[in-house]
């Protein structure tokens, strides 16, 4: 079986880290080659990833495809038995490639319905939703949609309960600066934190704006001088920029929060899992299929900064209640090769069919 993966995107976030970890894994039963470009081109040739350089930009007027006709491209996946898209953009350029097609929707932003989704329903023969929240705003037929869940590469932690010192905390916040991934929340949240809390709080934020956005640069901004009013005896709040290990950011933290204002999935939180550390996310979309237990974290009401406090002060009163195992065992519904074992059923159904 020959099967092309192709995203239009060039940085590296949880999805493209996801989708190198995927081809890579693919790669042991099936016959990979990932159509990209930028860092995520660079990265996946040092992972050993078969590549062909491919870049493409906006391709939707709203609900409008701008359709390419890019006659060597549609020659080049002809010869491919899976055509896999990985992001919106791709799928214009899709209409005359005649190979069984999947789209991978990650959430609402890519608007799977109305004439858009309509549109999408008659180039693709799957859609593999990455969540139950995606999945339900998928307005496809069901027998359409497969919902498979993201995983990740982290090999599962032993169950091992490290010691916790509660008056000295460590947090991390790891992903991009983004508006939608609510680091500014979070710094509400422990500064009113540490205004009662007998606790000495350091959070670390790991990760670094897209410089082609100029509002996340805005946005990080704003962060840093949030920060710097924040900072006072019982809290220390580091900018710790992008860091390839972010495993290792993970292991060192006593708790791991994600502030987003939305999670379509939440990889962060399966990384958390892995390493048995206690999460603290909203309660909303794909993060709800992961936090399935007060023992491996707690849910906080989405954009509220108030209740995101609690259920940190929550978290670190009660750390104990907290079960390693518990994680472990979660996130074996969350490994790489799980999400690897499924859409090879997936791909083979399509050609069965």
């Amino acid at each position: 079986m020959r099967v092309a993966l192709m995203t239009e995107y060039s940085m590296i976030g949880g999805g493209e880290s996801n989708l190198l970890s995927l081809a890579k894994e693919l790669a042991k039963s099936v016959e990979i080659t990932l159509f990209c470009h930028g860092i995520v081109k660079e990265k996946a040739l040092e992972e050993g990833i078969d590549v062909e350089d491919f870049k493409t930009e906006k391709r939707w007027f709203k609900s409008v495809p701008l359709v390419g006709c890019d006659r060597a491209l549609t020659e080049r996946l002809n010869g491919f038995d899976i055509v896999h898209a990985y992001s919106i953009n791709v799928l214009p350029l899709l209409f005359f490639v005649k190979s069984k097609k999947v789209w991978t929707n990650h959430g609402y932003w890519e608007r799977p319905f109305g004439v858009r989704g309509f549109v999408i329903d008659k180039i693709v023969d799957k859609v593999v939703c990455v969540s139950t929240d995606v999945c339900s705003g998928a307005k496809f037929d069901e027998s359409k949609k497969r919902k498979i869940f993201l995983g990740t590469d982290f090999k599962i932690a032993k169950s091992e309960r490290v010691e916790f010192d509660k008056k000295s905390v460590d947090i991390v916040c790891i992903g991009r600066f983004q508006h939608i991934k609510g680091q500014d929340l979070l710094i509400d949240a422990i500064a009113e934190l540490s205004k009662r809390s007998e606790s000495r709080i350091t959070l670390h934020f790991v990760g670094d704006v897209n410089k082609a956005t100029p509002e996340d640069s805005e946005y990080k901004s704003v962060l840093l001088k949030m920060a710097k009013e924040a900072l006072c005896e019982k809290l220390d709040i580091r900018f710790e920029g992008f860091r390839s290990d972010v495993r290792g950011c993970i292991e060192r933290s006593d708790l791991v929060v994600i502030p987003s204002r939305y999670e379509s999935f939440g990889m962060v939180a399966i990384e958390a899992l892995a390493c048995a550390k206690p999460i603290v996310a909203p309660d909303i979309g794909g993060i709800k299929d992961i936090v399935d237990s007060e023992k491996v974290g707690l849910l906080f009401e989405p954009r509220n900064s108030r209740d995101l406090a609690k259920k940190i002060e929550e978290a670190i009163d009660n750390y104990d209640s907290f079960s390693p195992s518990a994680s472990l065992e979660r996130a074996k519904e969350f490994t790489i090769g799980r999400q690897a074992e499924k859409h090879i059923k997936l791909y083979e159904s399509l050609l069965d069919g």
